[in-house]
C-alpha cells in the first residue's frame, strides 16, 4: 500500500473517531458507544510494532482517544465508574509507550470527567488542573473540554467565580477552533456561572447566544439552564413549563444526572407554585434517581424538598398537625441533615443546612421552641455564599421561631434582611414582569410577617407588615428603555396580525384563529427578550408606616381623609383605617362573599353596556348592578366611616371593585392602588399642561369624544382616525402632561403585560412601555375593562395601569368592568373641564360621575399626596 494511501487510511479513522466524539458531544450514547468499538476493532487490526514512528504516533492517538471516548458512553449507560475507568487504564497503557505528552494529559483529563460525573468532585479537580500543568494540552479542542469540565466541578463546589473563568476560558479556545458546539457549549456554562453569582438578566443572554450558536442543540442542556435562571428570577410558572420539556429530551438524551437536575428543579418550582402533592412526587423521583446515580449531596437536598413540601402544606392547612408528626418531621430533616454533611456542599447549596431549616420549622409547627432553637444554633449566623433562595430560607426560619418565641423585634429584623436580599435581587432585573415576579421568593416571609402582625392585635403593627412587604416589589421597573429593534420589530409584526385578524369577518373565525395564535406566538418571544434586561431602577421604595402616613394626613385634615388598606388573611377580608386621628383593625366578611359580588357586579356592567341587548334586560342589568354595589358598600366601607377624601389600598378582588361608584362615594374623592406610594406631590391647577386625545377604531363616538375633550385644553393634539397610530400614542405619553384615549383595550389575563389599547394600526401593548419614563402624568383610559390587573404569584400586579403608575404616571383613570362608548363620551368632557380647572384628578372624576344616573365603573388608581420619595 503506497503513502498516499496509507495516509488515506489514517485520515479517514480520524474522521471516524470526530464523528464518534461527536456523537458523544450530543449524548447519542449508543451511537457513539458503537463507533468508539467500531474503530478500536478496525484499530487493533493494524499491528502497532510493524508501523514507522508517524503511523505509530498517529496509531497511539487514535486508540488512546477512542478508550477514553468510549468510557463516557459506557459510564452513561451502565453507570459503572469502575468499567469506564478501567477503559481509561487501557488508555494510559497505551500512551506510556508514546512519547507524544499531549496523550497523558488527556488521560488525566477523562478521568476527571469521569470522577466529577460519579460525585467526587475534588478527585475530579485534582485530574483536571493537573491535565492543565502539564504540558501536553494544546489543541483548542482538548483545552476548551478541559475547561467546560474543570469549571463544572468549580461549580459544584461552589466556586463559582473560578468557574466563570474557566468557561471564560473554554469560550476563548472554542471560538479559536471554531466550532459550533463548544461555541454553545461555552457560552450556555459562562450563563450559568453568572446565574450562580446573581446577574440573571446577562445569564438569560448568554444562554441565549448559545442557542443561535448552535440552533440544533436538542438534548435538554439549554432548556435546564434556563429554565434555573428563570426559577431564581422568580418565573416559577415559566420555568415549571420549561423544566417539564427538559427533562423529557434530558431522558431521552440518557442524561441520567441533568435529567434528575431537572426533575428535583421543577419540584421546586411546583412548590412554589403550591402544588405540593406534583412537588412531593417530583422530589421523591429526583432523589432516587441521584441515589442511583451516588449523587449523594443532591438525593439528600432532594429529600430536604419532599420535607419542605409537606411543611408548608402542613403550615397553610387549617388545623395544625399533631406534635407526634411533627417530631416525626423534624427529626427525619436531622437524619437528611447527617447524611448531607458527610456528602457535603454541591452547587453552592449544602444539603445539611437546609435540611436543619426544614427541621427547624417542623418543631417550630409543633411547638417545641426549644428544639428549633438548638437546631438553628448549630447554622452560621450568615450565609453569604449561598444561593438566594437558601439565604431567605434562613431568615424565614429565623423569623417564624422568634415571632412563636415572642420575640417580635428579632422577626422584624430577620424579616427585613430578607427582604433586603429580595430588593437587591430586584434592582438587577430590568423588565417590569420580572421585577414583580422577584415577589414569588418572599412569599414565606411576608406571610409570617402578616400573620405574626395580626397576631398583637395592633392595627399599627399589621398595617406596616403589609407595607413591608409591598413596597420591597413596588415602585419602578426599569427606568431606561433598552435599544432592542429586534423586539420593536416583532411587536410591530404582531401588531399587524392582530390588526389584520381584527378586520376579517365572521365566516373568516379560522383565519382569525391562525393570526392570533401566531401573534401570541411573537408576543411570547418578545416577553422572553425583556427577561434579558438588565436592571437599573435605582434603590427600592422605603415602606410607608402609619406614623408617617398619619401625619400626611394630617395636613389635609379640612377633607378628612381615610386610608383604608385592605388585606385577606384566613379567607376573611380585613382592613386597617388610618386617619390622622388613628388607627383601627375591622373583620369585613368572607373573601368569597367579595369576589362573588365582584364577579356578579361585572356580569351586570358587561350586560347593561352591550347595545345589542335589548332596552329592558340593559335595564334589568342596571338595577342588579346598583343592587350589588349597594352590597359591597355595606360590606367594605360602612364600618369604616369615610366621609372625606378616601385611599383604597389593596390586591384582588378589591382592585376589580369599582370603587367611585359605591354610593357612598358619590361626590368625594376616591383613589385606588396596590400599595402605599410615594413620591406624589400635593396637587396643584397649572396653566402649562400639554393634552393629547386619541380615538380608536370601532368606537362610534370615540372620535367626538376625542374632539370634545380637546376642546377643553388650549393647544391640545387630537388624533383620530388614521392619525391615532401607536408610535404617536408611544411617544405623548411620555412627554404630555394629561394623555386621553378613547379606545377599545382588553385586559390578557394570562399574558397581563400585553393588556392593550386599540388604535389605527393595531393594539398598543403595555409591553412596548415598558421602561418608558411618564412625566407624572394623568392618562384617561375610556376603554372596557382596560383597568384590570392580573395578581401574579407573590401578590404582585401586573396590567396597563399598573405599568402605567410604575412608569411614572401621577393617576391613571380607567375603567375596571364594561363601559359603554356612548357612557364614556358623555362622561369624558366634563371629567377634563374639572381636570382642566383642578390638576386633581380624583376630583375631577368624583364631580364628572356625581349627577350621572347610572352606575360608571371609572376609577382614579394613585397615591396619597405629600408622602416624601425619599
Amino acid at each position: 500500500m503506497g503513502a498516499t494511501t496509507r495516509q488515506g487510511l489514517w485520515d479517514g479513522l480520524f474522521e471516524r473517531l470526530e464523528v464518534a466524539r461527536n456523537l458523544h458531544a450530543r449524548a447519542k450514547w449508543s451511537s457513539a458507544e458503537a463507533d468508539f468499538r467500531g474503530l478500536l476493532a478496525d484499530l487493533e487490526t493494524e499491528d502497532a510494532d510493524e508501523l514507522g514512528p508517524e503511523e505509530r504516533q498517529q496509531w497511539t492517538e487514535l486508540v488512546v482517544r477512542s478508550y477514553l471516548g468510549l468510557s463516557n458512553p459506557v459510564y452513561a449507560l451502565y453507570g459503572s465508574l469502575d468499567r469506564a475507568l478501567a477503559l481509561c487504564d487501557q488508555a494510559a497503557e497505551i500512551e506510556r509507550a508514546s512519547p507524544d505528552p499531549r496523550m497523558a494529559s488527556l488521560v488525566h483529563v477523562q478521568r476527571g470527567v469521569l470522577h466529577s460525573r460519579a460525585g467526587q468532585p475534588l478527585r475530579a479537580l485534582g485530574d483536571l488542573t493537573r491535565a492543565l500543568r502539564e504540558p501536553g494540552l494544546v489543541d483548542h479542542r482538548d483545552l476548551a473540554t478541559t475547561f467546560l469540565n474543570r469549571g463544572a466541578v468549580h461549580s459544584e463546589l461552589g466556586d463559582f467565580s473560578q468557574a466563570l473563568r474557566d468557561y471564560e476560558a473554554a469560550l476563548n479556545h472554542a471560538e479559536a477552533l471554531g466550532h459550533a458546539q463548544f461555541v454553545a457549549f461555552s457560552l450556555h456554562n459562562v450563563g450559568y456561572a453568572l446565574y450562580t453569582l446573581g446577574d440573571l438578566p446577562v445569564a438569560l443572554d448568554s444562554m441565549e447566544r448559545a442557542v443561535a450558536a448552535d440552533p440544533n442543540w436538542d438534548d435538554g442542556i439549554p432548556e435546564l439552564g434556563r429554565a434555573e435562571v428563570l426559577f431564581e428570577s422568580g418565573l416559577l410558572a415559566d420555568a415549571e413549563r420549561l423544566l417539564d420539556d427538559a427533562a423529557s429530551r434530558l431522558s431521552h438524551a440518557a442524561l441520567r444526572l441533568e435529567h434528575a437536575e431537572a426533575e428535583w428543579f421543577r419540584a421546586r418550582a411546583l412548590l412554589g407554585l403550591h402544588r405540593f402533592d406534583e412537588a412531593r412526587a417530583q422530589a421523591a423521583r429526583a432523589r432516587r434517581r441521584f441515589e442511583r446515580a451516588g449523587q449523594r449531596s443532591m438525593a439528600a437536598l432532594a429529600g430536604v424538598l419532599e420535607l419542605e413540601a409537606q411543611l408548608i402544606e402542613a403550615s397553610r392547612a387549617p388545623t395544625r398537625p399533631d406534635r407526634a408528626t411533627t417530631r416525626r418531621r423534624a427529626r427525619q430533616a436531622l437524619a437528611v441533615a447527617a447524611i448531607g454533611d458527610e456528602a457535603g456542599p454541591t452547587l453552592g447549596y449544602h444539603p445539611g443546612h437546609s435540611a436543619r431549616f426544614v427541621a427547624a420549622r417542623w418543631f417550630v409547627l409543633g411547638s417545641e421552641l426549644d428544639a428549633a432553637r438548638d437546631v438553628l444554633s448549630t447554622l452560621p449566623r450568615v450565609l453569604p455564599r449561598a444561593p438566594l433562595t437558601v439565604r431567605i430560607q434562613h431568615y424565614t426560619a429565623q423569623a417564624e421561631l422568634a415571632f412563636a418565641s415572642g420575640n417580635r423585634a428579632r422577626g422584624v429584623r430577620a424579616v427585613r434582611a430578607g427582604l433586603s436580599l429580595l430588593a437587591d435581587h430586584r434592582s438587577r432585573l430590568g423588565a417590569v414582569e420580572s421585577v414583580t415576579a422577584a415577589a414569588a421568593h418572599g412569599v414565606d416571609l411576608t406571610r409570617l410577617d402578616v400573620e405574626a402582625a395580626a397576631r398583637t392585635g395592633r392595627p399599627s403593627a399589621l398595617f406596616d407588615a403589609v407595607e413591608r412587604g409591598r413596597a420591597t416589589f413596588a415602585g419602578t421597573g426599569r427606568v431606561t428603555p433598552p435599544e432592542d429593534p429586534e423586539a420593536a420589530a416583532l411587536l410591530t409584526e404582531a401588531r399587524g396580525l392582530l390588526a389584520k385578524a381584527r378586520e376579517l369577518g365572521p365566516a373568516e373565525a379560522r383565519e382569525r384563529e391562525r393570526l392570533t395564535r401566531r401573534a401570541g406566538r411573537i408576543q411570547d418571544e418578545v416577553r422572553e427578550r425583556s427577561w434579558r434586561h438588565a436592571g437599573n431602577a435605582g434603590a427600592v421604595q422605603r415602606p410607608v408606616t402609619t406614623q408617617e402616613l398619619r401625619s400626611v394626613l394630617a395636613r389635609h385634615a379640612g377633607t378628612s381623609p381615610v386610608v383604608a388598606n385592605y388585606l385577606v388573611i384566613d379567607d376573611v377580608v380585613r382592613c386597617v383605617r388610618v386617619d390622622a386621628r388613628g388607627v383601627a383593625a375591622y373583620d369585613m366578611g368572607p373573601a368569597a362573599d367579595v369576589t362573588e359580588s365582584v364577579r356578579r357586579l361585572a356580569a351586570d356592567f358587561g350586560m347593561a353596556a352591550n347595545e345589542l341587548i335589548p332596552a329592558p334586560l340593559r335595564a334589568a342589568a342596571q338595577a342588579s348592578a346598583e343592587r350589588n354595589l349597594k352590597r359591597l358598600d355595606d360590606l367594605l366601607l360602612a364600618p369604616l366611616r369615610a366621609d372625606g377624601d378616601l385611599y383604597v389600598v389593596g390586591r384582588e378582588p378589591l382592585l376589580s371593585v369599582p370603587w367611585s361608584a359605591l354610593p357612598s362615594r358619590s361626590g368625594l374623592r376616591t383613589a385606588v392602588n396596590s400599595y402605599v406610594a410615594r413620591g406624589r406631590t400635593d396637587a396643584r391647577p397649572s396653566g402649562k399642561r400639554r393634552l393629547l386625545a386619541a380615538a380608536g377604531p370601532g368606537v362610534p363616538h370615540g372620535a367626538a369624544e376625542a374632539r370634545a375633550v380637546g376642546e377643553q385644553w388650549a393647544g391640545a393634539t387630537v388624533l383620530t382616525g388614521d392619525d391615532a397610530v401607536t408610535e404617536r400614542v408611544r411617544t405623548a405619553l411620555a412627554t404630555h402632561d394629561v394623555v386621553h384615549l378613547a379606545t377599545h383595550g382588553q385586559h390578557d389575563a394570562d399574558n397581563p403585560l400585553f393588556a392593550s389599547i386599540d388604535l389605527a394600526d393595531g393594539p398598543l401593548f403595555a409591553h412596548e412601555l415598558d421602561g418608558t419614563p411618564l412625566p407624572g402624568s394623568v392618562v384617561i383610559l375610556s376603554s372596557c375593562e382596560v383597568g384590570g390587573s392580573t395578581q401574579v404569584l407573590g401578590g404582585e400586579l401586573l396590567g396597563l395601569t399598573s405599568v402605567l403608575l410604575r412608569l411614572g404616571a401621577r393617576a391613571v383613570i380607567a375603567s375596571v368592568a364594561k363601559l359603554s362608548d356612548e357612557l364614556a363620551a358623555r362622561v369624558m368632557p366634563r371629567l377634563h373641564a374639572h381636570l382642566r380647572e383642578t390638576d386633581d384628578p380624583e376630583a375631577a372624576l368624583a364631580a364628572a360621575l356625581a349627577d350621572v344616573a347610572q352606575p360608571v365603573p371609572l376609577v382614579c388608581f394613585s397615591s396619597v399626596e405629600g408622602l416624601s420619595a425619599d
